[in-house]
């Protein structure tokens, strides 16, 4: 049938109607199925980026921590004194199992000592304040180069901090160093572990920091799997999930199953994306 003329005014007959009609679905479905590619590849994107920043996240500051396990800023040397509990925390500073693990140190940033006694120290830099340093409350371990010990700050005026008990040794007493080599920085003992979240997610990462309750870390990590290398008193060829001598323990392998749900999905497909992430991780002060 032709495109017929009245009055004036051209038109369409059934079959042109018809075929412009199939050719509009045609581009329509063309379109859709782009747009459903493109959003099956966002999502696909989008799951693994967020796979990755978290287990990025999980993967850097848990290994921070075993890492630095057992370390302070003054000589591994330096004899602990005192029978505290930060004290005897720092004596056994790695433990735990194969689901979750305690490090103990001093914190990373340590700040050099220019007077110091066993109730009070002054610290050399001007700048940062001490009271934008520390809190009153902080435990801080102070040590030089042959002796360590730990207190709680009773209170901070100027560059100077104060102890609300005495300290097991004279920080200034530099028999064998430098009196440069007297320090102090807050103690640090981090408890990671893996549990519900409450979320699509199931599981987060968390860290207790000095026992002041759960932080979220890592949002998706399913269970953190721990094996550890003894190298004295055991085997020193493989890693066991139970060792016998966690003061002989110088390097932690982890594996972290991590799970992301993504935001849309096309339908008949799974929202989650799941990857695991493994890594070993060597104790720096009893790396040989």
């Amino acid at each position: 049938m032709k495109a017929f003329k009245k009055d004036g005014l051209a038109g369409f007959g059934l079959i042109e109607l018809m075929v412009a009609m199939v050719l509009g679905l045609l581009v329509l479905g063309a379109a859709i199925a782009v747009f459903q590619s493109n959003l099956r590849t966002f999502n696909a994107n989008d799951g693994q980026n967020r796979v990755q920043e978290n287990a990025r996240v999980a993967y850097e500051l848990l290994s921070k921590d075993v890492r630095s396990t057992g370390s302070s800023a003054c000589s591994v040397e330096a004899m602990v004194l005192g029978t505290d509990t930060a004290s005897n925390a720092f004596r056994a500073p790695l433990s735990g199992g194969a689901t979750e693990l305690t490090t103990v140190s001093a914190d990373d940033l340590s700040y050099r000592v220019n007077a110091a006694s066993k109730s009070a120290v002054t610290l050399v830099e001007s700048a940062p304040s001490a009271g934008d340093i520390f809190e009153v409350g902080d435990e801080v371990m102070v040590c030089n180069a042959a002796m360590a010990g730990f207190a709680e700050i009773a209170s901070i005026a100027g560059q100077t901090v104060t102890f609300s008990a005495d300290l097991e040794f004279d920080p200034a007493l530099t028999e064998y160093g430098d009196a440069a080599s007297i320090s102090i920085a807050r103690f640090r003992s981090n408890r990671w572990h893996v549990k519900a979240n409450g979320r699509a997610t199931a599981n987060s990462l968390y860290v207790n920091r000095n026992g002041a309750g759960d932080q979220e870390v890592a949002e998706g990590a399913q269970s953190l799997g721990l094996s550890y290398h003894q190298f004295a008193n055991g085997t020193p060829t493989s890693y066991t999930a139970t060792p016998s001598d966690f003061q002989s323990i110088d390097a932690v392998r982890m594996v972290i199953p991590m799970r992301a749900v993504m935001p849309s999905k096309t339908p008949g497909e799974s929202d989650v994306v799941n990857r695991n992430v493994a890594s070993t991780v060597s104790i720096r002060n009893r790396s040989l």
